[in-house]
């Protein structure tokens, strides 16, 4: 079974169908996305920030980080869900834009740079998180971060001005 096939399937399953179909529930779950993008990213691109030391240098990461988390994670939640829903239902449109497949590739670099972030850096976070300029792995990751969220939400615009 190739991907498009797959794609074809989970569009036309029943449910699938009807949120595409729906005069409401479609732009509830489109509007419930950008709501779980926005509460997800902003409290994620103020951590990026201090990553960067270009704010709260007078907190510690790991309390700057610490505060943001519940929330990007509740963020995180209603967007997968809700972008999980809104492809199933235009699942192929998805399948053949280049927007949507510039999207995924920058979610798959963004949501990455955490886990190596976690993996390497963040190990060693007692010995630098007070610093006002964390070291250079800790900026690349903040940079990494910003850049691709954002290549995210660009490519996300385009996907759906372009369906």
């Amino acid at each position: 079974m190739s991907i498009l096939e797959i794609c074809q399937w989970l569009q036309n399953l029943g449910w699938a169908t009807a949120i595409r179909e729906s005069i409401m529930v479609f732009p509830i779950l489109e509007g419930s996305h950008l709501l779980g993008i926005a509460v997800m990213l902003a409290p994620t691109f103020l951590l990026d920030l201090r990553l960067l030391g270009w704010g709260w240098k007078g907190d510690s990461v790991g309390k700057v980080a610490y505060s943001f988390l519940p929330v990007t994670f509740a963020g995180a939640g209603l967007m997968v869900i809700t972008g999980a829903l809104l492809f199933c239902s235009e699942a192929v449109k998805c399948y053949n834009s280049t927007f949507f497949r510039i999207k995924v590739v920058a979610l798959i670099v963004a949501g990455c740079n955490p886990l190596i972030f976690h993996s390497t850096i963040w190990r060693r976070l007692t010995e630098w998180e007070h610093f006002p300029s964390p070291p250079s792995q800790a900026r690349w990751t903040g940079a990494t971060s910003l850049l691709f969220w954002l290549a995210v939400v660009a490519a996300g615009r385009y996907t759906a001005y372009n369906l």
